[in-house]
């Protein structure tokens, strides 16, 4: 399935349980990730980690006509310069945030520039109500927070107990919420 930019304001969430991650997608990454994958601990920030890169890549070449591994994505902190920082895909028009929490992954993608964030918290025994206001405070970080920034409740992933919520500076953008696992590689093994 191709997923084609949008000419209109309209952002697009995708979703993926953590079920879809598999060994195979390490060949979408490229070395840094690899990397990050093999120092993660416990194995399921690894697969976290694994399915979020691997969904960012697979969204931003579907919408940039690459193959996922050809996509150039830089993670430089603009606070530290360490690698761990807001993905960023130089010279596209793209906007990309990650989130990823429990069972569920997500890719939230603006096309024309703009800011965006997402955030997906498992809500575990915490309050619901603290659960949102968490997930209000970082998609706002994400979006690089301040003034004219609106908040979208969205419907909760199709793994129970999970919030997820979104961020922008376009207030009158459509959100659409869509499944991601069709648009991964499958499992080899």
């Amino acid at each position: 399935m191709a997923v084609q930019p949008s000419t209109t304001s309209k952002i697009t969430v995708f979703t993926a349980g953590l079920t879809a991650a598999h060994v195979g997608l390490l060949e979408l990454l490229d070395d840094r990730e690899r990397q990050r994958v093999d120092r993660a601990v416990p194995e399921a920030d690894r697969a976290r980690f694994l399915l979020g890169a691997a969904l960012l890549r697979t969204v931003a070449g579907a919408m940039l006509d690459l193959p996922a591994e050809a996509v150039a994505v830089d993670r430089t902190c603009s606070q530290c310069g360490r690698w761990h920082g807001r993905p960023r895909l130089p010279g596209t028009a793209l906007e990309m945030s990650v989130s990823h929490s429990g069972a569920i992954v997500t890719v939230a993608v603006l096309p024309g520039g703009g800011r965006v964030g997402v955030d997906v918290e498992r809500t575990g025994d915490r309050p619901v109500r603290e659960v949102v206001a968490w997930t209000i405070a970082e998609a706002q970080f994400k979006a690089g927070g301040g003034p004219g920034l609106t908040i979208h409740r969205l419907p909760p992933p199709v793994v129970p107990r999970h919030v997820l919520t979104l961020a922008t500076n376009r207030a009158a953008a459509t959100v659409e919420v869509v499944d991601a696992t069709t648009l991964l590689p499958p499992s080899t093994s």
